[in-house]
C-alpha cells in the first residue's frame, strides 16, 4: 500500500502544467495542524471540498463529482489531488465536488468488492447527495449537467456505480481503473454514457480499463474508450477529452 500511495504523490505532481499553474496563486500553508482541504479549494463540510470553476462561454454549468484515488490518513496528503482537480476545473470550466471515501485501516479507499459496496454504498450515496445540495446552496445555483470522475480506487468503484446508476449523474469518466466484473442493472431505461480512459503506461490498471471497455461493448452501453501513454495519474488529455465527449452526448 505504501508504494502505491507514494506513486500517487509522484504522478499527481507530474500533471502537465500543474506546478506552473498552481505556484503563482498558492497560499502559504497555515500554521498548526493542516486542514483536510488544500488551500486552493474550499471546505464544504468535514472531509468534503469543492472548487468553483468558471462557467464556459456557452453558459452551461457543469458539476464534476470527483472520486479520488487512495489517500493516506496523513495531513496534507490529499492536497495533491485537490490541487490537480482545481487546475482541471479552472482550465475546462467546471465546478468540482470532492467527497472523501470511507476509511479503511490507515487509508481512505472506495469499496470495490460486491460485499463492501453493499455495506458501504448507502452511506456514500447519501453523503454525496447531501454534499451536492450543500454545494448548490453555497454557490447559489444548480447545474446543467453532472458528471462523475473516478480515478484509481475511485475508478473501480465509479465504474461499478455507473453500471447500476447508483450515483445520479449525466455521465461517468473512469481513469486508471475499471471493474469489468460489475453487474449492470439492466432494468434501468437510461444508460448514462461512460468514458474509459486507459493509462497505457500503467501496468497495474491498463488491462482492467481495457476489459471494462470491452464489457461496455458487449452490453451495447454508450461509451468511448481512449488510450494515452500515461502512467497512474489523472492524465490531462484523457480528462479533457472525457469532459468534452460527455458534454457532446448531452441533449440540448
Amino acid at each position: 500500500m505504501r508504494a502505491i500511495l507514494m506513486l500517487l504523490v509522484v504522478l499527481a505532481c507530474a500533471l502537465p502544467g500543474a506546478a506552473a499553474a498552481a505556484a503563482p496563486n498558492t497560499p502559504a500553508s497555515p500554521a498548526g495542524p493542516k486542514p483536510w482541504c488544500a488551500p486552493e479549494v474550499t471546505e464544504l463540510s468535514s472531509h468534503v471540498c469543492f472548487f468553483d470553476g468558471p462557467t464556459p462561454a456557452d453558459g452551461r454549468r457543469t458539476l464534476v463529482i470527483y472520486l479520488h484515488g487512495m489517500l493516506a490518513d496523513t495531513p496534507g496528503f490529499a492536497w495533491l489531488q485537490h490541487r490537480a482537480m482545481a487546475i482541471h476545473g479552472k482550465r475546462l470550466g467546471f465546478t468540482v465536488l470532492m467527497p472523501t471515501s470511507p476509511k479503511e485501516d490507515n487509508a481512505f479507499v472506495w469499496p470495490t468488492s460486491e460485499s463492501a459496496i453493499k455495506d458501504k454504498e448507502p452511506a456514500i450515496v447519501a453523503g454525496i447527495a447531501q454534499a451536492r445540495a450543500d454545494l448548490v446552496a453555497r454557490v447559489g445555483h444548480d447545474f446543467d449537467e453532472t458528471f462523475v470522475v473516478g480515478f484509481s480506487s475511485g475508478a473501480y468503484y465509479g465504474s461499478a456505480a455507473a453500471l447500476r446508476s447508483a450515483i445520479p449523474c449525466d455521465g461517468t469518466i473512469v481513469l486508471a481503473g475499471g471493474s469489468a466484473w460489475a453487474r449492470p442493472d439492466l432494468s434501468k431505461e437510461h444508460r448514462a454514457p461512460i468514458f474509459v480512459g486507459v493509462s497505457a503506461a500503467d501496468r497495474q490498471t491498463r488491462e482492467h480499463s481495457r476489459a471494462f471497455g470491452g464489457a461496455l461493448n458487449a452490453l451495447h452501453w454508450p461509451h468511448r474508450t481512449e488510450e494515452q501513454n500515461a502512467g497512474h495519474m489523472v492524465d490531462w488529455t484523457l480528462i479533457a477529452h472525457g469532459i468534452g465527449w460527455l458534454r457532446a452526448q448531452q441533449k440540448p
